[in-house]
């Protein structure tokens, strides 16, 4: 079998949902600003080369990138689900499993971005934490010699430990948050207007809160993730429930619109002109 290269932090089934009736994406690029608004295929967009690889004496270890791709199979009917139930005006009506499957889907697109994990990592930690653990080695079992120090101190060394750490915290299965997902309820939001959508970015999942509440599970606390240019769920404290909302203005729209833009390196969305009025209202 070919070991998958081409790891998309946001799955290639999300960013269908997002499409224009020709099958792309408009998209734009805070790293590339001169190219402006531009048109992509969805496979062409929001992926890494062996982002979730682990690599090891030369071996390279893929297996939380198949593990992404099976969940993202299962999480694909769930939101099939929510979106056909929704687009009725109905409640999905997941079962226990299937709520399961959309917690794990949630809290892992929340933390697998490169934008997600950029907020959370720090150079300097990671070199303070490399420096005490080379000191420890040494305390406990002998000086490192001349060369070994040089390969460990090369920024090829640190590159690919900082890789490791990376993809290792990545797949960490935050049990204490799935937890509180778990005992949560979803509310659906719905745009039945037809020239209105939701966008999609490199941070997929964004937190809106009330001053003075940041925490998981508070009343004032959204954690927002847009699963289809119609449509978004949100995690609310109520276990068991679930609510379906038709957007009757388009201020949540916006705030959610630019919460995603703001935090995002790449949005990307089915409508030219949305993505060029967010970009322009920066």
């Amino acid at each position: 079998m070919n070991t998958p290269k081409r790891h998309h932090f946001v799955p290639q089934m999300l960013l269908r949902r997002f499409c224009d009736q020709t099958g792309r994406l408009w998209y734009y690029n805070k790293k590339a600003p001169h190219i402006g608004v531009a048109s992509g295929a969805p496979q062409a967009l929001f992926f890494e080369k062996h982002f979730y690889t682990v690599e090891e004496n030369g071996v390279r270890d893929t297996s939380l990138e198949t593990y992404f791709s099976q969940l993202e199979g299962q999480a694909n009917s769930v939101i099939e689900k929510m979106c056909s139930a929704a687009r009725a005006g109905r409640q999905p009506r997941l079962s226990i499993p299937e709520k399961k499957v959309w917690d794990l889907f949630l809290y892992y697109q929340w933390k697998r971005t490169p934008d997600s994990i950029s907020s959370k990592m720090s150079y300097a930690d990671f070199e303070e934490s490399l420096a005490e653990s080379v000191t420890k080695f040494e305390q406990r079992f002998r000086p490192l010699t001349d060369e070994e120090r040089r390969r460990i101190l090369s920024e090829t060394f640190k590159k690919r430990i900082r890789e490791n750490a990376r993809v290792k915290a990545t797949g960490d299965p935050g049990t204490v948050i799935q937890d509180v997902l778990g005992s949560m309820g979803i509310a659906i939001a719905v745009v039945c207007k037809p020239n209105k959508s939701f966008v999609i970015g490199s941070k997929t999942v964004v937190k809106l809160t009330s001053p003075g509440e940041t925490r998981l599970g508070e009343a004032g606390v959204e954690v927002w993730l847009p699963i289809a240019h119609d449509i978004a769920v949100c995690a609310i404290p109520q276990r068991g429930r679930e609510l379906v909302m038709t957007l009757a203005d388009d201020r949540l729209l916006r705030s959610l619109n630019a919460a995603i833009y703001r935090e995002s390196t790449v949005i990307a969305g089915r409508s030219e002109a949305l993505i060029q009025s967010l970009v322009c209202a920066r």
